[in-house]
């Protein structure tokens, strides 16, 4: 008889200890799935803010994405838009964006933009100078003469001049 209660008492301690057990478990997967929840939350609130900015964008006929080195599954792009929402009380602004697309599909995973008002000369000429200074730095490793691509760059500038200005002055509008 005092071996059946041993057993009793020692199975009911044992559905004790699973129950506090369990108890614990639950509280964990609780507080690992509102963790969970929250980084989520966060996450999608991070990488909305480039790609929501990217949707309120324009493509520009007379530019064109530059394509960085990419990985196995993405891509890298650098595009310049043109963007007409308002924002910090600033509207008509240049947007530099760097996308991450998936390569397959093409879809944006990432971006990150700066706007850089329309108007703003010095900073549109101090980021003319820079890509120059990258395009000589190129000519110069490659052994190409700069001169000639400037002249045909300067041309197509001058020939579409124009329409350039009309496009950026339609979308602004």
């Amino acid at each position: 008889m005092n071996q059946k209660n041993d057993i009793e008492a020692l199975k009911e301690l044992f559905l004790q200890k699973n129950e506090k057990l369990f108890l614990k478990i639950e509280q964990l997967a609780q507080e690992v799935s509102n963790l969970k929840h929250k980084m989520d939350k966060t996450n999608k609130i991070n990488r909305s803010f480039g790609l929501k900015t990217l949707s309120n964008s324009e493509m520009l006929s007379f530019t064109k994405d530059v394509f960085g080195i990419g990985s196995p599954t993405k891509r890298y792009l650098l595009s310049i838009r043109v963007i007409s929402e308002l924002w910090k009380n600033r509207k008509n602004d240049y947007l530099l964006v760097i996308r991450q697309q998936e390569k397959e599909t093409q879809k944006d995973l990432k971006a990150l933009g700066i706007r850089i008002p329309i108007d703003n000369i010095k900073e549109l000429s101090t980021l003319s100078k820079e890509v120059l200074s990258l395009l000589y730095v190129a000519c110069q490793l490659k052994n190409i003469e700069i001169n000639d691509i400037l002249r045909e760059m300067l041309i197509e500038i001058n020939e579409n001049g124009n329409s350039m200005v009309n496009e950026i002055r339609k979308k602004m509008i």
